[in-house]
């Protein structure tokens, strides 16, 4: 079988957690393919404080890096027990439409949270700012993918490695004309890039891994409950309600209920510390 596991950028620290090597070590032990993608939204938004460069090249860097921080702390996994594998890092660029609404009206959290003084200073900037649950956050143009360059490549090495790591903080956000490849000044969210990928590898499945147990309504209220099982429809109704937070929660979702409905088959949201565990969201047709 074929994994696509996304992991989230607030969720990855130093080194890739224990339990989240043991889940993917688990899975390639059976014989089974894992495509790792993940998140940048806190170091792309780090870097952009202190880099002039666009967002398309920050994003290649949090790329090389993040890929690295992951690919050392599942060599250090395999290791202890007494297995090699020298788990590739695919730089990969995903199409997207210039021209898309989301250009005009910046959404992607990216950097740290921020106090109020804080936010108005980059606000002074030309810099767009949103207030989201835990504080401010920069956000910025996220378009949504249409293709992804290197998915002949990502296959290819898929099927010899059979484990590989891609589609990193969304891929590179680029363009496609008469004229080339453009770059664009614009962050893909990695959730809707990893249900892509799912898609066009062929994946048999999503999971999502972040600092949640998984979906819940009313979260962060008293009344919050944790969402064990749900279909396709039944989410659908959840996000018409407004139970998610954009730019967090509700792209996970969103991209999850994208690979069910065009696949049949099923997604995974959970929380990075217990990946594999029962406590976590499982989302059905």
């Amino acid at each position: 079988m074929r994994y696509v596991v996304a992991f989230g950028g607030n969720a990855i620290g130093e080194e890739l957690s224990s339990s989240a090597a043991r889940f993917i070590i688990k899975l390639y032990k059976k014989g089974h393919e894992i495509i790792i993608t993940h998140g940048n939204g806190p170091q792309v938004g780090l870097l952009s404080e202190v880099e002039n460069k666009p967002l398309s090249i920050l994003t290649a860097q949090t790329q090389a890096e993040i890929g690295t921080i992951i690919q050392a702390g599942l060599a250090r996994s395999l290791a202890s027990r007494k297995l090699e594998h020298n788990t590739p890092i695919i730089i990969t660029r995903c199409t997207v439409d210039g021209k898309a609404p989301e250009m005009k009206n910046p959404s992607k959290p990216v950097g740290r949270f921020l106090t109020r003084a804080q936010a108005d200073s980059l606000k002074r900037r030309g810099m767009s700012v949103k207030m989201l649950i835990g504080g401010y956050r920069r956000v910025v143009p996220s378009p949504v993918p249409i293709d992804v360059l290197e998915m002949d490549v990502i296959r290819y090495v898929l099927r010899n490695s059979k484990i590989v790591i891609a589609g990193g903080g969304g891929g590179v956000a680029v363009t496609l004309s008469k004229d080339g490849i453009q770059y664009i000044d614009a962050v893909i969210d990695k959730d809707y890039a990893s249900s892509l990928i799912a898609r066009k590898a062929h994946a048999d499945s999503l999971i999502i891994l972040t600092k949640t147990d998984g979906v819940y309504t009313g979260f962060g209220t008293p009344s919050q409950k944790l969402i064990k099982k749900a279909s396709v429809n039944e989410l659908r109704h959840f996000v018409e309600l407004g139970e998610f937070e954009q730019g967090s929660m509700l792209p996970k979702v969103r991209a999850c209920i994208d690979y069910v409905s065009k696949t049949g088959k099923r997604a995974l949201i959970g929380n990075i510390k217990s990946a594999g565990s029962s406590s976590a969201t499982l989302i059905v047709p």
